[in-house]
């Protein structure tokens, strides 16, 4: 509930299209919470490149060197982004080269910050990076976790925001770690989709209960019902009707993106998602 003091935005060399966006959406939280903001940069892994297995002979030195210099030109492109971003926004900011780090190793850059900024929405023709396949940002870190699409540059606080309620666990963690941006906005729409499999656990009247809760931190919220069998797909379609800025969810299930808030939604939505989604676990 209290404003983050520090936080991570991950920058992945294989989506070097989205690193301003993203470190400026950060550089803005940052600034507006007087955060120290954390860059982790993850270098294309040799592992993950499909053309590496073919080298053989003298072709390898060739290949490597060829490597070598693509990545020292796109950590400097990094340092030199986040010196323009330092000096636009005034905050202090430090970069982490995360060389070799995958699963475990990055999750922690997260778990030692108040809230991680990710990308989302790849571009189909782009190889898999190393953050493509780490979900343990998301589902081991303890954090809150704020998956950005791609191209989104409105770095502002959201002033519209959809919440998704089912009664959980996780989706009461997603509102306490959301407080932030609810506690800022001027419109949060509470959405709750009463199915029969949870019914027990919203009480007579879905939904009412945390929309008091988040009233009496002068949350200014709406409490939306709606009916259906997609949760997920129902709560993106009203943020996409209301012009929302930011959705909240809990995310439950396996350590993969592919499995969270209801279970309903699949990755396939969260990766053509148009709004920032925040998910905590």
């Amino acid at each position: 509930m209290f404003e983050p003091k520090d936080l991570t935005v991950y920058l992945d060399a294989m989506d070097s299209d989205g690193h301003r966006d993203r470190l400026s959406y950060g550089a803005m939280l940052a600034q507006l919470w007087n955060a120290h903001l954390v860059v982790a940069f993850s270098p294309e892994d040799i592992a993950l490149d499909l053309h590496a297995g073919y080298v053989r002979g003298a072709a390898i030195r060739d290949f490597m060197a060829a490597r070598n210099a693509w990545k020292v030109k796109s950590e400097e492109a990094v340092r030199n982004l986040i010196a323009r971003t330092n000096e636009e926004f005034g905050i202090t900011c430090e970069l982490r080269i995360c060389e070799g780090e995958a699963g475990e190793a990055l999750m922690l850059h997260a778990r030692h910050t108040s809230l991680s900024v990710l990308g989302v929405g790849r571009h189909p023709e782009r190889r898999t990076g190393v953050l493509d396949l780490s979900g343990d940002v998301i589902f081991a870190s303890g954090r809150p976790t704020l998956l950005l699409p791609a191209g989104w540059q409105a770095y502002r606080l959201p002033e519209k925001i959809v919440v998704g309620w089912n009664a959980s666990r996780e989706a009461a963690r997603a509102i306490a770690d959301a407080m932030p941006f609810l506690s800022r906005a001027k419109a949060v729409h509470l959405v709750v989709v009463p199915e029969q499999k949870i019914l027990h656990l919203l009480g007579q009247e879905p939904g009412a209960d945390i929309a008091l809760h988040l009233a009496r931190h002068g949350v200014p919220v709406t409490l939306d019902r709606l009916e259906g069998g997609d949760a997920g797909r129902l709560m993106v379609n009203r943020a996409r009707e209301i012009g929302a800025e930011l959705i909240v969810m809990g995310a439950y299930g396996q350590p993969k993106v592919s499995e969270f808030v209801f279970g309903s939604a699949t990755k396939t939505l969260l990766s053509s998602s148009e709004t920032p989604i925040l998910l905590s676990r």
